[in-house]
């Protein structure tokens, strides 16, 4: 502060006692505290060499000695250590310890004026609650400005008749440049609170981004081990399948060499290309941007999906419905993977001789369809499951696998026994459309087609 002796706090606007979150105080605000109580000490043993110089080294009746005033300033710069661990108990310690000093006649007002201005700033800038501090600002603003005004009537008033102009516009100097001063605390303190507040809650946010970009990494990733899996079984057990029939078929037609050769051949023919296709998904695991031949797998391979499960002994008809066009990759490779699992599970559990393959094109969706004439009983197709195995009924692993396929694209699914006879699967998918991928309730019922 500027002018004479006291320093004050001057009202500001009303606030709420509300509580904000900032940063915690952390080591660092502590040494700096210290540092900046030490800087004070520094500038207030100048100033008091300064007077001490300026007035010849006397001391004058009513002024404290030397000592004495060391005392004093290091009484009101030694809170300044906590002023952000106490704001407003160091506010209230430095405030009376101002007062008393100027009380006493301490004869430095720069250094006391640097303090409090300094313990206002704080106490509105670091305060736990806003209200308190606002309201503790103003009560020792006011307590100030009633000494000020008494301490100027002293000085200027007592003793005249009428101040003279000059008096009169010292007092008003004074109590102007206090209060601009002292307002200007408190205004800084609070805008600093609210910068401080928001820097917090920004940092706040970018640690709760990074811990959901983690989480979505961490979801991607079992994601993509989900479709490898789906990918592996999808592989796996239809190949397996395959092998399985053959082998049964080569163990019942050991008497008649030609037709067990034919089985066995293909049966190699059939673990070699397994071996291929798991060689393509370990590729893609291996490769770095994943861009590896996709392999036979899509709407295209269709054709020869066929023309390996007729080469099994099950007669099958595919038609394509619809105006046929390019649809995306991984449409295409869903409604292969599921015509693959449908045809397998009817070779494995279904008492079938006949499957029709639908693919229909529609404006905003491609589906396909597998229906199957399988009746109760064991399997014709030797080896390819138990005699009891139920009538044509899809595996619970396959059936998830589809389901986890179709909700991925947002698309429908149905599955269940026909009441003819038989199964039936049924996906179809939106194309060029925006897609819902929340998953789907895909119920297991019969065919809707064929209810009255």
């Amino acid at each position: 502060m500027v002018g004479v002796h006291p320093s004050t706090t001057t009202v500001s606007a009303p606030s709420d006692a509300s509580v904000d979150e900032r940063r915690p105080l952390t080591r660092r605000d502590g040494r700096v505290d210290l540092w900046i109580a030490g800087l004070v000490f520094g500038l207030g043993l100048a100033t008091l060499w300064l007077s001490a110089v300026i007035v010849d080294g006397s001391e004058g009746a009513g002024t404290p000695s030397t000592v004495e005033s060391v005392l004093w300033l290091a009484a009101l710069c030694a809170p300044v250590a906590l002023r952000r661990r106490r704001p407003v108990a160091v506010l209230v310690v430095v405030s009376a310890v101002f007062l008393a000093a100027q009380l006493r006649g301490y004869p430095d007002t720069l250094t006391p004026s640097i303090v409090e201005f300094v313990a206002i700033f704080t106490a509105n800038a670091w305060a736990a609650r806003r209200g308190r501090a606002l309201v503790v600002s103003v009560a020792v603003t006011a307590v100030m400005f009633v000494w000020l005004g008494v301490w100027l009537r002293t000085v200027y008033v007592s003793g005249a008749e009428s101040p003279d102009a000059v008096a009169l516009a010292t007092i008003a100097y004074t109590l102007v440049s206090n209060g601009i001063v002292l307002v200007t605390a408190i205004a800084f303190g609070r805008a600093a609170r609210v910068s401080a507040t928001r820097l917090h809650a920004l940092e706040r946010t970018g640690v709760e981004l990074r811990a959901a970009h983690e989480l979505v990494a961490d979801r991607a990733i079992n994601e993509e081990r989900t479709r490898l899996a789906r990918e592996l079984h999808d592989v796996v057990a239809h190949h397996v399948a395959v092998i399985g029939i053959q082998a049964g078929a080569a163990r019942r037609t050991l008497d008649r060499p030609e037709i067990a050769r034919g089985a066995l051949a293909a049966v190699e023919g059939t673990a070699r290309t397994t071996i291929d296709e798991l060689e393509r998904l370990l590729s893609v695991l291996r490769s770095r941007d994943g861009e590896t031949d996709p392999g036979p797998s899509g709407l295209a391979a269709l054709p020869d999906l066929m023309t390996d499960t007729r080469a099994l002994g099950l007669e099958v008809r595919f038609s394509v419905h619809g105006d046929p066009r390019e649809v995306p990759e991984s449409i295409g490779v869903t409604l292969y993977r599921i015509t693959q699992e449908a045809l397998t599970n009817t070779l494995k559990h279904g008492n079938a001789s006949l499957a029709e393959v639908s693919l229909r094109y529609g404006d905003r969706t491609v589906e396909v369809e597998v229906v199957d004439d399988g009746r109760p009983g064991p399997t014709p197709y030797p080896g390819a499951g138990r005699p009891n195995d139920a009538a044509t009924s899809g595996a619970g692993l396959g059936q998830r696998g589809m389901r986890e396929r179709v909700d991925l694209h947002g698309g429908e699914l149905h599955l269940g026994p026909r009441r003819r006879g038989g199964y039936r699967v049924r996906a179809v998918l939106p194309v060029g459309a925006c897609v819902d991928s929340r998953p789907r309730e895909h119920a297991v019922t019969p065919d809707p087609s064929e209810r009255a």
